[in-house]
C-alpha cells in the first residue's frame, strides 16, 4: 500500500485539481464525486489461551483509499464462551458497544472467564454503510499447577492429629481478578471418620478452605480404627482443579500390660506380690486407661488383690491407672490354684489383657518305698511297699501315685491283680500301701514312683532297683532206628527240659542234615531250615531221608526268653537201585515224520517213584506217552516198566537226545538216542521278459516252484540286487531288498524296478518251511532316461507400465517326444534388483521360486514393481534332470516425473495503485523440470489447490503447452488480484501432477504457496 502524499499549504483550487488528478490516476475509479471505496479488516491472536490470561488480539482495518470524510466504527458479540475485553490501558470494553476507530492498527486483550472454545463476532463499518465481519476462536484452557498431598508417619494413631502435608504451585500466575492468588480445597473422608487441623484451625470434611502456594503442614484426626481415604481437592484461582487421594492406615496408640507373680506358690493366707507394668507409645498422649482384675473359671476358689496403695479391688470393677510400674498383692484363705486375669482398657476402647498363675498350699507330705526282692526271674513277681506320711491336716487331702518304667520292661499291678497304666495317677491312702511289679526283660530294671496330692504338691521320685535272670532249659533228641531205606519216615523224639519248671515258655526250632530230607511235627512238614515251634517236655516228630548216605542231624531250639540250645543225631539211609533202557524205533526220518520212543525202568531192591528229562541238539517235537508235548530241561513223572514216547522232526538235523532218569533216593540213570531228519526239497527258477529298461521303467519276472516228494510246505521269498538300487512288486505291494513276502507253489509273477543306472544282476531267493533255500539269477541293464527339450520365452507386445501386468508365454518342447510321466518346474532371476513377480494359477511367484510348468505353451502373467527396464533370466529344469536357460528384456514405459513449486509474486507494482497479486503455480524451474520418458512428451498438468475464501479445494487442469514463462521457467497462472487479501490461494497447500502422451499419470507433488 503506497502513502498519500497530502500537501499543507496549497490553495484550494490546487487541492481540489490534486485531488481530481488523483481519481483519475487510479484503476478502481468509478466516478469523480463518489467517495465509496471498500476496506480490509483483519486480526490476528494466539489459538490457545488460558482463563483469566491477556490474549493479545492484534487488529487492522485497510481502507482501499483513505478519505478523511470516512469514519469506521466497531462492535463486537460473544456468541459462545463467557469473556471480555480489555484496552492495552486495562480499560474493559463492553459487548455490543459502538467504538470508533481512529486507528487503523491497534490490539485488544482477551480475557476468558471460562474453559472451552469462545466464539466472538467483530463487526467494522464505514460512514458508506460498507460492513466487514470478523469471527474470532479462541481456545481458553486452565493453567497446569502442581499439587501434592503426602502423609508424615505410616499408621496413624486414632484421636491424635498425624501429620499431612499439601504442596501447592502455580505454573503460570493467571487468576480471577477478583479473587486473591490462594487455592481454595476442601476434602472428604472414606470408610471413616475424621477432621483436618492447621494449627489450631479446625476445617470440616466438604467445606471449602483457603490454602496458600507453597507447603501448608495439616493435621488429620482420625476418629474411627481402619483404614481411611482422604480425598483432597484443590482449586486454583482460576477455577482449575486437581483431586489428590491418600490412603490413611489408623491404629489405636498401642500399651503392653505385663502381669508377674513374685511365685508360683503362696502358703495360705501369705500375701504374694505381683507386678503390673503398664507402658504406651506415647507417654504425651492424652488417652486413659483402667484396671481390673478377674479369677479364670477353672479357678479353685478366689483371694483378696489389692492395689499399690493396699485398696481392695473388687473382681471386674475398673479403676484408674496411669501407664507406669506398681506391685500388687495377692492373699488367699483356701487351697488350690488360681488364675488371676489382668485387664486394661484405654480411653480408645482397646484392652489388653495378662495373667498370673498361682497355687495356694501349705500342706506337706512324705513318700517311700522299696522292693520285696531285688532279683527274681523273668515274668516272676515282686511285691513293692510303700508309705505316705503327713503332719498336717490331711481331712480335705487327697493323694494319687504315678509310675514310670526307667529301665527295663515290665508292668505294675495293684492288690486285687488290675494293671496300672505308665504316667497314670492312682488314689492312695495316707499310710503303707503295696504294689507289685512283674518283670518282662532280662537285665536292670529302675521304676520311678511319684506322689501327688489334690493341690498339685508333688513327692518324688522314689526310685526301686532290681535285677532279672533269664529261664533256661535243654534239649535231647533220639530217634527210633539209626539205619533204614531211602524215603522211609523214621520216628524221633524230641525232650525240651525247661529251668526252672513250669515256666511254659514257648519254643521255635529248624534243623539241618546236609542231605535232602523232611521233618514233620503235627502233620506238617518242614524242610531244612524252616522254622517250627515245640512245646516244652516231650515232643514226637518224623524225619524222613530221600536221599541215601548218614544224616547228620543239627536241632536248634530257641525259646521266647531268647534262649538258645542245640541237640545232635545220625541216621544212615540206604539207596534203591534200577536199571533204565531206552532208543528209537526208526533212526532215519523226514521233516513231519514220526517215530515212537521206546523207555524201560526196572528195580532191583526196593521201591521208588521215578522222574525223567531230557536234553536236545537239534530240532524236534517230543510227546509223552499221553501225546502232550514235553519240553527239554522239565522235570516229569514216568511209570516204571514199559513205556513210550515219539519225536516228530521238524527241521533238517541230526538230533542227538539223552534222557536223565531219577528215582526217590536221588539215583540217576541216563540213555542217548540219536534221530536223523532230512528235508522237504523242490526246485525253483525265475526268468525276465526283457534285459534292458530304463530306470524307473517296470520288468515282469516269471517265477515258478515245484516241489520233490511228498511236498505240502510253504515258501516266502526276497531278493537282492548287489551294488544297484531297485524294488520288487508282487500282489499290489512294493518289496525293498531283504523283505521276505509269501509266495506261492507253481507259476507267479512280480515286477521288478530299477532305480540306479547300471547292470542289475538280481538274485531271488525262495525258502520252503523246511528251511531248504534256493536261487536263481536275472541280469537286466537299466539306463537313466533323459528327456532332452527346446525351450523359449515369449512376452506380449503391449506397452509395460509399472503395476500393470503383461502376459508371458513358457513353451516347452521335446525333441525326442514326450514321456507323460515327465514333469517341468521353472524358476527366475533378475539382473539386478528385483523388478516384480509371476502370477500363475492363483499364486505369486517370486524371484527364486519354483514354477509349475504345464509342458508345451504355459501362460502366465508378469507384475512389474518398477518403471526401469529390466532382464529376467528363467531356467526350466525337467524331472530327468535336463535344464535350458533363457534370458528376455522387457522395456518398461516410465511415469512422467513431477516437479512443483507455489508462489506468490507482486508485479505491475508502481504508481499511485501499488501492485497486483498473482498465485502461480511452477512445473519447470532452475533446480528442477517435470519429464516424461520412453519417447513420451508431457501432456497436460492437474492442480489441486485449497481455497481459503471458499473453504474448499479447487481442481484445474491445464495442456502442458499452455504453461506462461521463458527459458526454464513454466508456470501456470491460478488467480491475480489488485489488492493481497483478495487472493483465495495465499499460503494454500496445492497438489499438483502431470500426464504423458502415453496416458500415465505421475505421482502427486505437494507444497504451499510462498510469498516472493
Amino acid at each position: 500500500m503506497k502513502n498519500f502524499i497530502r500537501p499543507t499549504r496549497f490553495s484550494i483550487a490546487a487541492i481540489l485539481a490534486t485531488f481530481v488528478l488523483i481519481l483519475a490516476c487510479s484503476k478502481d475509479f468509478e466516478g469523480v464525486i463518489k467517495d465509496d471505496f471498500d476496506f480490509s479488516f483483519t486480526e490476528e491472536h494466539p489459538d490457545e489461551n488460558f482463563v483469566f490470561e491477556n490474549a493479545r488480539t492484534t487488529f487492522s482495518l485497510v481502507p482501499d483509499k483513505e478519505i478523511t470524510t470516512v469514519d469506521y466504527f466497531m462492535k463486537f458479540s460473544s456468541d459462545k464462551g463467557r469473556g471480555y475485553f480489555l484496552t492495552m490501558e486495562g480499560d474493559t470494553i463492553r459487548e455490543r458497544d459502538t467504538l470508533q476507530i481512529t486507528d487503523r492498527n491497534w490490539a485488544y486483550n482477551y480475557v476468558a472467564i471460562d474453559t472451552g472454545a469462545h466464539k466472538i463476532r467483530f463487526s467494522a463499518w464505514d460512514t458508506n454503510t460498507r460492513k466487514k465481519e470478523l469471527e474470532l476462536l479462541y481456545n481458553a484452557k486452565y493453567a497446569s499447577f502442581s499439587f501434592l498431598l503426602n502423609k508424615g508417619v505410616n499408621a496413624f494413631i486414632i484421636n491424635s492429629k498425624n501429620p499431612v502435608n499439601v504442596t501447592l504451585l502455580r505454573d503460570k500466575e493467571t487468576e480471577d481478578p477478583d479473587k486473591k492468588g490462594d487455592f481454595e480445597v476442601v476434602y472428604q473422608i472414606e470408610n471413616g471418620t475424621g477432621k483436618l487441623y492447621l494449627g489450631n484451625e479446625v476445617f470440616d470434611a466438604g467445606k471449602p478452605f483457603i490454602l496458600p502456594k507453597g507447603i501448608s503442614e495439616l493435621e488429620y484426626l482420625p476418629e474411627n480404627l481402619g483404614e481411611h481415604k482422604l480425598i483432597v481437592t484443590a482449586k486454583a484461582p482460576d477455577g482449575a482443579t486437581l483431586t489428590e487421594e491418600l490412603l490413611l492406615n489408623v491404629l489405636n496408640l498401642d500399651f503392653i500390660l505385663n502381669a508377674t507373680a513374685s511365685s508360683t506358690q503362696v502358703e495360705l493366707d501369705t500375701n504374694l506380690a505381683i507386678a503390673i507394668d503398664l507402658k504406651t507409645q506415647d507417654e504425651d498422649s492424652e488417652v486413659e486407661y483402667e484396671i481390673s482384675h478377674s479369677f479364670s473359671s477353672t479357678s479353685e476358689g478366689s483371694g483378696t488383690v489389692r492395689d499399690h496403695n493396699g485398696g481392695v479391688m473388687e473382681p471386674g470393677q475398673f479403676r484408674t491407672i496411669v501407664p507406669n510400674s506398681y506391685n500388687y498383692t495377692f492373699t488367699s484363705k483356701e487351697l488350690g490354684k488360681r488364675k488371676i486375669y489382668f485387664d486394661v482398657r484405654d480411653s480408645n476402647g482397646q484392652v489388653k489383657q495378662d495373667s498370673v498363675e498361682i497355687e495356694v498350699a501349705n500342706i506337706p507330705f512324705t513318700f517311700s518305698g522299696n522292693s520285696e526282692s531285688n532279683s527274681v526271674f523273668v515274668e516272676e513277681r515282686t511285691q513293692f511297699n510303700f508309705n505316705v506320711k503327713s503332719n498336717g491336716n490331711t481331712e480335705n487331702i487327697e493323694y494319687t501315685i504315678s509310675y514310670e518304667i526307667l529301665e527295663g520292661n515290665g508292668r505294675i499291678s495293684g492288690i486285687n491283680g488290675n494293671t496300672l497304666q505308665n504316667s497314670t495317677e492312682y488314689p492312695v491312702e495316707i499310710g503303707n500301701f503295696s504294689l507289685f511289679y512283674h518283670p518282662e526283660s532280662l537285665g536292670s530294671h529302675q521304676v520311678s514312683f511319684l506322689v501327688t496330692d489334690n493341690y498339685g504338691q508333688e513327692v518324688g521320685p522314689v526310685l526301686i532297683d532290681l535285677e532279672t535272670k533269664q529261664n533256661d532249659f535243654t534239649v535231647s533228641m533220639t530217634p527210633s532206628k539209626t539205619s533204614e531205606f531211602a524215603n522211609i519216615p523214621v520216628n524221633v523224639i524230641i525232650d525240651i527240659d525247661e529251668i526252672p519248671e513250669g515256666t511254659n515258655d514257648s519254643y521255635e526250632a529248624f534243623y539241618s542234615s546236609g542231605r535232602n530230607s523232611s521233618l514233620r511235627v503235627n502233620g506238617t512238614e518242614y524242610g531244612p531250615g524252616e522254622k517250627f515251634q515245640l512245646g516244652p517236655n516231650i515232643n514226637n516228630v518224623v524225619y524222613t531221608g530221600t536221599e541215601a548216605g548218614q544224616h547228620d542231624i543239627v536241632l536248634s531250639v530257641e525259646s521266647s526268653a531268647n534262649v538258645t540250645h542245640t541237640a545232635n543225631t545220625a541216621i544212615s539211609y540206604n539207596q534203591v537201585d534200577f536199571l533204565f533202557t531206552g532208543g528209537a524205533q526208526k533212526s532215519d526220518i523226514s521233516v513231519g515224520e514220526i517215530t515212537t520212543l521206546n523207555f524201560n525202568i526196572s528195580e532191583s531192591v526196593g521201591s521208588s517213584d521215578y522222574t525223567m528229562r531230557y536234553s536236545m541238539n537239534g530240532n524236534a517235537l517230543v510227546k509223552n506217552e499221553n501225546g502232550i508235548e514235553v519240553s527239554a530241561g522239565n522235570v516229569y513223572d514216568v511209570p516204571k516198566g514199559n513205556f513210550n514216547w515219539s519225536l516228530e522232526g521238524t527241521d533238517e538235523s541230526n538230533i542227538t537226545m539223552t534222557f536223565y532218569v531219577q528215582n526217590d533216593t536221588g539215583l540217576e540213570k541216563t540213555v542217548s538216542i540219536s534221530v536223523n531228519v532230512s528235508p522237504k526239497n523242490y526246485n525253483f527258477t525265475a526268468n525276465a521278459t526283457q534285459s534292458d529298461a530304463f530306470t524307473g521303467d517296470e520288468v515282469d519276472i516269471n517265477f515258478n516252484i515245484t516241489e520233490l516228494g511228498i511236498g505240502g510246505d510253504t515258501y516266502v521269498m526276497y531278493f537282492s540286487s548287489g551294488g544297484s538300487n531297485g524294488s520288487f512288486e508282487y500282489q499290489g505291494t512294493t518289496y525293498a531288498a531283504g523283505e521276505s513276502f509269501s509266495v506261492p507253489v507253481g507259476s507267479f509273477q512280480g515286477t521288478y524296478t530299477g532305480i540306479s543306472e547300471s547292470s542289475h544282476n538280481v538274485e531271488f531267493t525262495a525258502r520252503s518251511s523246511s528251511n531248504v533255500e534256493k536261487t536263481d539269477n536275472v541280469n537286466i541293464q537299466f539306463d537313466k532316461y533323459e528327456e532332452f527339450f527346446d525351450f523359449n520365452i515369449s512376452q506380449s507386445s503391449e506397452d509395460k507400465y509399472e503395476d500393470e501386468p503383461f502376459s508371458i508365454t513358457a513353451v516347452t518342447n521335446a525333441t525326442s517326444g514326450h514321456d507323460p510321466d515327465v514333469t517341468y518346474e521353472m524358476t527366475f532371476t533378475f539382473t539386478g534388483a528385483s523388478a516384480g513377480y509371476i502370477y500363475f494359477k492363483s499364486r505369486i511367484y517370486r524371484e527364486g521360486d519354483i514354477v509349475p510348468l504345464n509342458y508345451g505353451s504355459t501362460p502366465m502373467q508378469f507384475f512389474p514393481e518398477t518403471n526401469e527396464n529390466f532382464t529376467i533370466n528363467f531356467r526350466v529344469e525337467n524331472s530327468t534332470g535336463i535344464s535350458q536357460t533363457v534370458s528376455e528384456s522387457v522395456v518398461m514405459f516410465k511415469k512422467p516425473q513431477v516437479a512443483a513449486k507455489g508462489e506468490k509474486r507482486n508485479i505491475s507494482c508502481g504508481g499511485l495503485n501499488g501492485c497486483d497479486y498473482q498465485v502461480r503455480i511452477y512445473t519447470c524451474f532452475d533446480t528442477n523440470c517435470s519429464e516424461a520418458y520412453n519417447g513420451a512428451t508431457l501432456q497436460q498438468v492437474e492442480i489441486r489447490i485449497y481455497n481459503r475464501k471458499d473453504r474448499r479445494w479447487d481442481t484445474e487442469l491445464f495442456n502442458y503447452d499452455d504453461a506462461q514463462g521463458t527459458g526454464v521457467d513454466r508456470y501456470f497462472l491460478l488467480e491475480e488480484e489488485p489488492r493481497e487479501s483478495r487472493l483465495k490461494y495465499l499460503d494454500q497447500r496445492y497438489e499438483v501432477r502431470v500426464r504423458d502422451t502415453n496416458g500415465q499419470w505421475s505421482e502427486k507433488a505437494t507444497g504451499n504457496v510462498i510469498r516472493v
